[in-house]
């Protein structure tokens, strides 16, 4: 049987890592955990800001539903901070026209916004997630100001896909790519709710950083930490798995 890689994002991410990962003819299946959900809050009509901090290209889509669908000018003329090429696509197709793009999650923001900050003469907006695992207000404590808008919220799915299910009950996940505490922590849960939660001994795990380790749990076979969360670190480290395992 063929072994998979598997990817826990949410949807559209889950199906583009797949995309990715099948041109290097990696075989890889997507099971989200969760599944955003939008809202939009009435706090941003009075606002006045300087910049916009985009952590994430759903917090794109729910700044667009914040606002009717399309940015307006106000918005969109502001300088714009956004995680990784993906979301920096999603802020300029969004019509944002001066975008800066810095990786390794949020904070590989703090260093571009600090030189930023001395041109900046108002507070920043953050559109974030209700549910948050990096603080940006703390983190740019004393830099510049933050104001924080939740416009969505991961809400966990209720099952896993037939053909996820299938391969963890038949031994068949090489890998699982884990970006979030919140999603290894999940991951384990709804293992152990199908009972297969000892099929992680056969299972690598491919982690954005130690703190999603730690939640991941224990007894994986084997355990890989990307230097950075970044998307393209994790795909690659789920390539070089697959191919070691394969050609040996």
């Amino acid at each position: 049987m063929r072994k998979f890689i598997l990817t826990v994002r949410p949807e559209p991410d889950g199906a583009l890592d797949v995309a990715t990962l099948a041109r290097r003819n990696v075989p890889a299946l997507s099971a989200p955990l969760m599944a955003p959900s939008y809202h939009a809050p009435e706090m941003l009509a009075s606002g006045k800001f300087s910049g916009v901090i985009l952590t994430s290209r759903h917090a794109v889509t729910g700044l667009c539903a914040a606002t009717g669908g399309k940015l307006d000018d106000r918005i969109a003329g502001l300088p714009a901070f956004a995680v990784g090429r993906a979301t920096g696509r999603a802020a300029r197709k969004a019509g944002f026209r001066n975008v800066t793009i810095g990786h390794g999650g949020g904070a590989g923001l703090v260093p571009l916004i600090t030189e930023a900050a001395p041109r900046l003469d108002g507070p920043l907006l953050w559109p974030a997630a209700v549910h948050r695992g990096f603080d940006m207000v703390a983190a740019l404590d004393g830099i510049a100001d933050v104001v924080t808008m939740p416009v969505y919220e991961m809400r966990e799915t209720k099952t896993l896909p037939d053909d996820a299910v299938a391969a963890i009950a038949g031994g068949n996940v090489l890998g699982v790519i884990l970006m979030s505490a919140r999603s290894a922590r999940l991951f384990r849960e709804r293992l152990l709710a199908l009972g297969q939660d000892r099929a992680v001994a056969s299972m690598a795990l491919i982690a954005g950083s130690d703190a999603i380790v730690a939640a991941a749990g224990d007894s994986w076979a084997e355990t890989f930490v990307s230097k950075r969360p970044a998307r393209a670190r994790l795909l690659a480290i789920a390539s070089l798995l697959y191919d070691r395992r394969t050609r040996s």
